[in-house]
């Protein structure tokens, strides 16, 4: 709505301009009242109306002084508008060369009164469509200015970024680089958020936006009483992580450089920035500023990698709790040593390759490893050295139970396949030597392995299979028993008596008898 300030001496004209115009049908909304020109130029200074309704003629400051006494401090695009009861043309010509084109004659007309609104509504529309075309386009050109600032590249226009540099030193004292780093599946939500935020901060700027990463510019307001400053950096930095968890709980991550005085050295903020990023990986909060850890260096120590060889070392032949154990030791170390991400990320792409490549050789399928994992190789989003360590310890566990499986198939697979083969040639007649050479094992040898792997012989394990399907065929058909044992792979009628009635208890005949019944 468009504020309307009511300016007049007499009690019932501003009576009469509230109830006998509909404001609210163009957009409009009454904000104030003043009786008389002092006044009015107080309210305009204070509520900064949209339009200003004023009589001529008022003691004191007249409607015109009002006017000139306004454009004077600089109010260029309020909208005035006169009334009067007097036709005067020197007044109307006053009125035309303060930019008053609009008059209401008294008493007022409601239908004039509406053509005037709607006119006034559309100019006002499209002032403020120009103002926040003009305000976008110089907030991008701040942007980019201070993008060339933190990044130290070179201004297209070096006057214009003088002029725009001139005038933020003179809004704030010191400037500040913050840097927020989220996982891409919530980029939409973080970048409403940091907007919003930004938004609400007297100088601050989002300069850089990449799919995790968003880079912020926030100046400390000058000259104005300390009790009326928002607070420093650290204050703000609080402020958009809180807002920030609102959205995605300790989904974001802040690291923030030392504050500079002069606007030339952003790109020091920034580097120290990304300096703090860096040490987040190592500390255990969501938030981290370059002043805490001014005095602390990062180390690259490839000796730190040794710690694989015994990681794996467990992964083949230990307990899931040496696994554990031997991985949460590293990691540990890694922490007090202050090792660099970087040589962390390496560590944990070293044991991967080295599990993928355990489970091949086993003949284990290696993309199963990384099922329902979130840990893969290339992968480097881990937020902090924790939540590496957690899942890497669950990568490891996962490939410790995969490799003992492997191997434990590895030594049955041959009496698997035997039994396979079982399945597929019990009606055929064989010897356990020729059985045996055909899975090039010692004779003894296979059938002591499979009475140890399925509890039976292989001669039981045929014996089992054939009377199975000799009750299939009597349930399932009308075939005699003679024909029943010659299918299922029996010379001897009377050898296949005695393995049937070993099995169910009854001869073929009962049992089909009993099976009808």
């Amino acid at each position: 709505m468009y504020k309307v300030l009511l300016v007049d001496d007499e009690p019932f004209a501003i009576e009469g301009l509230q109830l006998l115009i509909d404001w609210r049908k163009f957009g409009f909304e009454i904000n104030g009242v003043c009786a008389n020109g002092e006044e009015a130029v107080e309210a305009i200074r204070t509520s900064k109306p949209d339009l200003v309704v004023t009589d001529i003629h008022m003691p004191a400051m007249n409607g015109l002084e009002l006017i000139e006494e306004a454009r004077r401090q600089g109010y260029d695009s309020t909208m005035f508008v006169i009334t009067s009861g007097y036709s005067d043309f020197n007044y109307a010509r006053q009125a035309i060369r303060l930019g008053v084109s609009n008059y209401l004659t008294k008493p007022v007309d409601t239908v004039e009164a509406d053509d005037m609104l709607e006119r006034l509504a559309h100019e006002l529309r499209q002032k403020h469509e120009r103002e926040s075309m003009r305000e976008q386009a110089k907030h991008q050109e701040i942007r980019q200015i201070l993008f060339a600032l933190v990044t130290d590249q070179e201004y297209e226009n070096r006057e214009t970024a003088a002029h725009v540099i001139s005038s933020l030193k003179e809004q704030a004292s010191q400037w500040s680089y913050v840097k927020v780093r989220f996982q891409r599946a919530d980029s939409g939500q973080i970048r409403s958020t940091i907007q919003d935020v930004v938004t609400r901060e007297h100088c601050c700027y989002v300069v850089e936006n990449e799919q995790d990463v968003c880079g912020i510019v926030w100046g400390e307001r000058s000259s104005v009483p300390e009790t009326l400053r928002e607070g420093n950096h650290r204050d703000f930095a609080t402020r958009l992580l809180s807002a920030l968890n609102e959205v995605v709980p300790h989904g974001v991550q802040l690291a923030t450089g030392l504050p500079v005085q002069q606007l030339e050295n952003l790109s020091l903020s920034r580097s120290m920035a990304a300096q703090a990023e860096r040490f987040l990986f190592l500390h255990e909060g969501d938030l981290l500023f370059a002043e805490d850890i001014q005095e602390q260096r990062l180390i690259f120590n490839p000796e730190s990698l040794r710690e694989v060889d015994l990681i794996m070392e467990h992964v083949e032949n230990g307990s899931p709790e040496q696994v554990s154990q031997s991985i949460r030791e590293a990691f540990s170390q890694m922490v007090k040593n202050k090792t660099a991400p970087e040589l962390v990320h390496i560590f944990i792409t070293q044991i991967l390759f080295r599990g993928l490549s355990l489970c091949k050789e086993l003949g284990g399928e290696p993309k199963d490893l990384l099922k329902n994992t979130a840990i893969y190789p290339g992968h480097q989003d881990y937020r902090n050295i924790e939540e590496s360590a957690i899942m890497l310890e669950s990568f490891c566990l996962k490939c410790r139970a995969l490799a003992s499986s492997l191997r434990q198939k590895q030594l049955g697979g041959t009496q698997a396949m035997v039994a396979e083969y079982l399945q597929e040639h019990f009606r055929e007649t064989f010897t356990i030597k020729e059985l045996a050479e055909r899975f090039y094992m010692h004779p003894v040898h296979l059938g002591q392995s499979f009475m140890r792997k399925y509890g039976k012989g292989v001669l039981d394990m045929v014996h089992d299979l054939r009377i199975e399907e000799a009750i299939r065929l009597l349930e399932a058909s009308d075939i005699a028993s003679c024909a029943i044992a010659e299918q299922v792979g029996y010379k001897s009628y009377q050898h296949f008596l005695k393995q049937f009635e070993r099995r169910t208890g009854l001869k073929p005949a009962e049992y089909r008898l009993k099976f009808a019944q």
